[in-house]
């Protein structure tokens, strides 16, 4: 009862104001609107997914590229225009990306990850990505190995029963995080309950609180706890470029917002696609069978693959893209604030304005892809959009501002689904909310998702 009177007083307060605020530019009256009561609708039904954000108003993105909201105050557009999206990533000094300062004032948002190396333009970011490049240049493939193969043990005691695999594939790439970037194990496998992952996922629940998030609520400041040293190989590699001479060293508070963005960036985005993907393959037996015969016939005797097997698992990495494409984990890229005006067809959008790329609706356009809905791993065999030029797939981004991490979520797939498949048969569980089609919580979380993993003979 509390929860429904707050909500009812917050969205009067929130009507009034956007009400007094709602004047629409000239430039912006031909654009369909995404409107404060869609969300609302969306928070209240739980159905906060940017699958049913994308299908709810797809004659729209598909008729005109755009799709306008009003988030936080300011007008901001959603875009799926794939020459648009080329003009922004291809040019970061004229569509910079916005501050979480500037676009989340007060919030505990900007409070934990606040200027950084994905939250920055021109000379500042290139200081972090100066700092960071080194840290990424070699990963440590014995490091993601370790973690997976405890992965599998853990497995082993839960054979034929169900296992909500989001929260085990969010523990796996915790515990690879931990020892991979900063030489710690987190034990999340070990032990579910770990301090660790327990407190990491409070403090996400209140970071992305979808109220906070889209409404200037202000927050209480956090007590944040200071960044201690790490023998971890990307931190120390990061903690030696920044003692470098030849680069402008980051703050402290600069290393520690960067190292925070790590932490979100670098596990939750590939325990969402690890499950998804394996979700796929529970339900595309023939699928799975044709990946586990590719991992038999590259590796051999060999349970995790080498730097050069990596390379050779094509269809392993046709079933990666693909999933990437359907499931971007990522849906949408950073908000840009244009400083020149923008033509998108007949539609002139002013300097000044937010712009979101909306690379779900880029993945799932039928202008873009045929039969974009369904699960196609051999539309990668010709590599024909993995390489960006089309800006048809945009899992990573594109550009000087490509996603950091993208070899190591690859790698930790990889080695992941090499010893899954090797192991076990993936099923869904019977009765499955999922069996028609999986279904998201927010974003691209979906529900909880349930597998059963049946040891091999």
């Amino acid at each position: 009862m509390i929860f429904w009177t707050f909500l009812v007083i917050t969205t009067t307060l929130l009507i009034i104001y956007y009400k007094l605020n709602k004047k629409t530019p000239d430039a912006f009256k031909n654009i369909h609107t995404l409107t404060l009561f869609n969300r609302i609708s969306m928070i209240i039904t739980k159905q906060l997914g940017y699958d049913q954000l994308y299908f709810s108003h797809k004659q729209y993105f598909e008729r005109d590229g755009i799709v306008k909201e009003r988030v936080r105050g300011k007008w901001s557009c959603l875009v799926t225009d794939p020459a648009i999206a080329k003009e922004l990533l291809l040019k970061p000094d004229v569509y910079p990306k916005m501050s979480i300062e500037k676009f989340f004032p007060n919030s505990l948002f900007a409070e934990y990850f606040g200027t950084n190396v994905v939250f920055s333009n021109g000379d500042i970011w290139k200081r972090h990505r100066r700092v960071c490049n080194p840290a990424f240049k070699s990963l440590p493939l014995q490091l993601f190995a370790d973690i997976a193969l405890k992965m599998i043990n853990s497995l082993e005691t839960i054979d034929k029963k169900p296992i909500e695999i989001r929260n085990f594939m969010q523990r796996f790439t915790f515990d690879v995080l931990g020892k991979v970037a900063f030489g710690f194990d987190f034990n999340s496998l070990g032990d579910p309950n770990s301090p660790y992952i327990t407190s990491f996922n409070e403090v996400q629940k209140a970071v992305f609180d979808p109220l906070t998030l889209l409404f200037p609520i202000d927050r209480i400041p956090i007590i944040r706890q200071p960044a201690g040293k790490s023998q971890g190989d990307l931190l120390e590699h990061i903690l030696t470029a920044n003692e470098n001479h030849d680069n402008q060293m980051l703050s402290d508070t600069e290393l520690r917002y960067t190292l925070a963005i790590f932490m979100l960036a670098g596990h939750e985005t590939t325990a969402n696609s690890l499950s998804t993907i394996l979700y796929l393959l529970s339900t595309y037996k023939i699928v799975q069978e044709k990946a586990r015969e590719e991992v038999f016939r590259i590796l051999g005797d060999n349970l995790i693959p080498s730097a050069e097997q990596h390379k050779s698992l094509k269809y392993l990495n046709m079933i990666i893209h693909e999933n990437l494409r359907l499931y971007p984990p990522a849906p949408s890229l950073l908000y840009r604030e244009i400083i020149q005006d923008l033509k998108i067809k007949d539609i002139v959008i002013p300097a000044g304005t937010i712009i979101e790329l909306f690379l779900y609706g880029i993945h799932h356009s039928p202008k873009l892809w045929d039969n974009p809905d369904e699960f196609l791993p051999e539309r990668f065999e010709k590599n024909e959009y993995a390489d960006n030029e089309n800006f048809s797939w945009l899992a990573f981004g594109a550009g000087a501002r490509m996603c950091l991490g993208n070899n190591f979520s690859l790698i930790e797939q990889r080695i992941a689904l090499c010893l899954l498949l090797r192991k076990y048969e993936i099923s869904l569980a019977p009765n499955s909310i999922h069996k028609d089609g999986i279904k998201f919580r927010t974003q691209m979380t979906p529900y909880p998702i349930e597998l059963i993993f049946k040891r091999r003979d």
